[in-house]
């Protein structure tokens, strides 16, 4: 029995599961399917359970199942087609969404994770097009501080290059190419490379029995140099460092006129204290004023010495920026006597390149080491700097830094190589004489013009000049200590004051404190000139670089170098001819300006009203500052006298611009406006423009008095109308009595006996400064005003009606005693013409309600008739308050 009964309940159960499986199945095999399965099912129980009785219930579902059928084919089909189809969709737009959502949170993972690289780097790079693209918009374009725009730079433009740049250009990716050699060839290569081109440059340089040194930064080459020095001097520096320094303190001598900062980044790069570097200033007393002084240089080296000091290198210049070459073979023999490494630098080192080898003087050399810009001097770009010197202990010269043995790194002087190969010595040669002669073509100019000083070179002989040039340096054997005196190809200049006029220098000796204030002031005043100088220059002929700089005890120099610059910007000569006849109109310009600036000072002091203003940086003949007769007695002004004086100036400036471009306004720096006068010509009358000047000023100081006047008189009037309008409100106040003032009750009184229009105002007549009643304006429609001194005869202007639109019936009924009174005060307000005097008549109603908009209207009128060119106006304004 409970075996069984186990049997059946195991039954029971799978025939429970068999149905859930079939109420599960999914719509596809439709509901036909599971009713005919549950159909079969039940069959069979009654089959076992009553064979007898299965036939006949079985005939009885058939009409039932045909009929479940015909529903479902009819019915049940396209409802369940159409319920299938949206589920599919719905499906699908959940896998979408699901889809959606796992790419987002991956995309979150990935930010999160490259939250530290650098926008532009992020995905998978872009393309080689767009890379250039954006290269070319760094390059040509520029972003508007505070705007998202970009602007056009006209003003960049890239080198043209010839057949040498395109050379230095592919070698320079060539460079970057070959390393990707195998070791073995690779080395090889450099190698030949790299003697080659030491050997070509020492020739090139007669710097025989030397080695070379490839550099990007200029000042990299001295630093090393110094560190070889350094070991040379201790020979424990390589293995104890600072503590071999310690006992005997080294010293650097730099020249005064190296560039600033350079003893600084010596003292960084070699960890040394400040107290190492000496600078030996350049002469004063006689001799250029940037050569070193050896005099000096011979006492500061004793005197290190004294003072238990190791003298280790001197920097000296074969061309500093003005242009001048230091005693090298004078330093030469001190730093011999005391050990010292001398090194050059400069740009006369190119000249050294034109001089053939002869045997006399082949073994001249201008010092320890010497440092080539070869590129600038070339004009080629790409090309590293050079340091050439001389062979020395290799374990030294590896401690210093200036030998390396990876292939890679000699590799740079593959640009060299191959330029050198390609430009030839005759090739270096043009380039570097071309260079000398736009150098002398503008020397040439500038020996012509007495009002120029020659900063860059001393003054020699004639018969110096005829025979040391630079073809005959080619082909004479000359010391190179010779060369570096003759050949300069740096130009620095400086307008000034002609000496050679008579009394234009006044001696050191007689100079008094007064003469040195006005020394310092006259220096000023030509630096104004110099900058104005170069800036028109280099506007009218840019293919002709030049630059400003400050020399000392001389101001503001303009400086040409066509070593530095002529091949890049493609200067010829044909640009320098244009140049020279540029600058001999603009300093046609400044002679006329300075010659005529004693005699302007001269005549402003002569005028009452016109006082000098010394302008700093101003290139011009000078500044006045125009002080009205009202202010000339007073010594002390407040605010309001100085904001008044500074207006006047101001709108003087603004007439004469329009009658002349030469003036322009100026602010000094204590907030004084005044007149500028610009640069004139030979032509030019300087009593006609301080006359201009002085007669304008009056006008405007005459048209400004004329407006006070007024102004107060505007005031008056109005106060004395706001009385007598509040005195008439009152009247009207009692003679109408309280119940027309009641909102309500008002209407209804006046619909019951109306008031009797009555309308009265009061105008003010700027004439005659009264005011009068308008009772026979609004009678007879004309504005009548009477002079200041009463006469038979009332002058009057006519005004167009206040009250607008038609007549009234009254007015019209009135008509011809109204026509004869318009006639009669026509002809009367007309006064007879004048041929010295205009008469300006002025007809004007400005409605008073409220009192400060026809203030603003009436200001606005006068502004007008201020600035009217007629000498005599005549105000015959008035204005009605309602």
């Amino acid at each position: 029995m409970p075996a069984c009964t186990d049997a059946k309940k195991k039954k029971r159960k799978w025939q429970r599961r068999r149905q859930e499986k079939l109420f599960l199945l999914p719509w596809r095999p439709m509901f036909l399917i599971k009713r005919v399965l549950i159909c079969k099912e039940e069959f069979r129980k009654r089959r076992i359970a009553s064979p007898l009785k299965h036939n006949s219930a079985m005939f009885k579902g058939l009409p039932l199942m045909i009929t479940m059928v015909v529903f479902y084919l009819g019915c049940l089909n396209p409802l369940l087609s159409d319920v299938e189809e949206r589920v599919l969709k719905t499906t699908a737009i959940l896998d979408s969404i699901n889809k959606q959502m796992e790419e987002e949170r991956k995309e979150r993972m990935r930010r999160r994770l490259t939250a530290h690289i650098p926008e532009a780097l992020l995905g998978g790079g872009e393309a080689r097009e767009s890379v250039m693209m954006k290269l070319e918009q760094l390059i040509f374009f520029e972003e508007i501080e505070g705007t998202d725009e970009i602007c056009l730079q006209e003003h960049v433009r890239l080198q043209e290059l010839d057949d040498i740049g395109h050379t230095s250009v592919i070698a320079s990716s060539l460079k970057s190419y070959l390393s990707t050699l195998e070791e073995p060839e690779l080395k090889r290569v450099t190698n030949k490379i790299s003697s080659d081109s030491q050997l070509w440059l020492s020739r090139l340089f007669r710097f025989g029995d030397s080695c070379v040194l490839y550099h990007d930064d200029e000042r990299e080459g001295l630093v090393r140099v110094c560190r070889l020095a350094l070991c040379h001097r201790y020979p424990k520096y390589v293995t104890d460092g600072f503590d071999a320094l310690y006992s005997r303190p080294p010293v650097i001598y730099l020249s005064a006129a190296a560039r600033p900062g350079l003893g600084y980044y010596l003292c960084l790069q070699l960890g040394l204290p400040l107290s190492c570097i000496c600078t030996v200033p350049c002469n004063t007393m006689f001799g250029a004023s940037s050569k070193m002084d050896v005099a000096v240089l011979e006492k500061l080296i004793q005197d290190d010495i004294a003072a238990a000091k190791t003298p280790v290198l001197l920097l000296a210049f074969a061309g500093t920026t003005l242009g001048h070459v230091d005693n090298l073979q004078r330093l030469q023999e001190i730093c011999k006597a005391n050990q010292i490494w001398l090194h050059v630098e400069g740009t006369h080192l190119a000249t050294l390149t034109l001089l053939s080898v002869p045997t006399s003087v082949s073994s001249a050399q201008s010092g320890d080491s010497l440092t080539v810009t070869l590129g600038t001097w070339l004009g080629v770009p790409g090309l590293p700097n050079v340091t050439i010197f001389k062979e020395s202990d290799a374990t030294l010269v590896h401690a210093a830094g200036l030998n390396t043995f990876n292939t890679k790194l000699k590799l740079m002087s593959l640009p060299i190589w191959m330029v050198l190969l390609n430009i030839g010595h005759e090739g270096i040669v043009k380039r570097i004489t071309f260079s000398c002669d736009l150098a002398k073509q503008l020397y040439d100019h500038l020996d012509q013009i007495t009002t120029v000083k020659q900063i860059s070179r001393d003054t020699k002989t004639s018969s110096q000049r005829d025979y040391r040039t630079i073809s005959d340096l080619i082909s004479k054997a000359i010391s190179a200590l010779l060369v570096f005196e003759i050949a300069n190809p740096t130009v620095v200049f400086r307008y000034m004051e002609d000496v050679s006029a008579p009394g234009a220098i006044v001696a050191p000796y007689a100079m008094n404190s007064e003469s040195e204030n006005d020394q310092s002031s006259d220096v000023i005043y030509f630096d104004a000139l110099n900058v104005w100088l170069a800036e028109a220059l280099q506007a009218s002929d840019p293919k002709v670089p030049i630059e400003t700089i400050e020399v000392e005890k001389e101001g503001i120099c303009i400086r040409y170098c066509p070593l530095e610059n002529s091949y890049a910007k493609g200067t010829t000569k044909e640009d320098m001819e244009h140049f020279i006849e540029s600058l001999l109109s603009n300093i046609s310009v400044l002679n006329a300006s300075t010659l005529q600036r004693k005699r302007f000072q001269m005549v402003v002091e002569a005028q009452p009203n016109l006082k000098i203003v010394h302008l700093q940086n101003w290139a011009g003949l000078g500044a006045v500052r125009y002080i009205p007769d009202l202010y000339l007695s007073h010594e002390d002004l407040d605010e309001k006298d100085f904001e008044g004086i500074n207006s006047i100036n101001a709108e003087l400036v603004h007439q004469l611009k329009a009658k002349d471009t030469a003036f322009s306004i100026g602010h000094t720096d204590s907030g004084e406006v005044c007149v500028k006068f610009g640069l004139i010509t030979q032509e030019t009358d300087v009593e006609e423009l301080i006359d201009m000047v002085q007669r304008t000023g009056r006008e405007v100081e005459e048209s400004s008095k004329f407006l006070e006047s007024m102004s107060e008189l505007i005031l008056k009037g109005i106060e004395e109308a706001k009385k007598q309008l509040v005195k008439e409100s009152e009247q009207k106040l009692m003679s109408e009595g309280v119940l027309r003032q009641v909102p309500l009750v008002s209407s209804l009184v006046n619909w019951f006996s109306p008031v009797k229009d009555g309308t009265k105002g009061r105008s003010f007549s700027l004439t005659s400064g009264k005011i009068v009643s308008t009772e026979d304006t609004y009678r007879y429609h004309v504005q009548i005003q009477e002079e200041a001194n009463k006469s038979p005869t009332t002058h009057s202007s006519i005004t167009s009606s206040i009250k607008g639109g038609g007549e009234p019936e009254e007015q019209q009924e009135a008509c011809t005693t109204a026509g004869r009174v318009k006639a009669q005060l026509i002809s009367q307000a007309t006064p007879p013409a004048s041929p010295t005097s205009d008469t300006v008549g002025l007809a004007h109603t400005v409605a008073m309600e409220p009192p400060a908009v026809a203030a603003q209207q009436l200001n606005h009128e006068i502004k007008h008739i201020s600035n009217s060119s007629a000498t005599t106006v005549k105000l015959e304004w008035s204005l009605l308050f309602s």
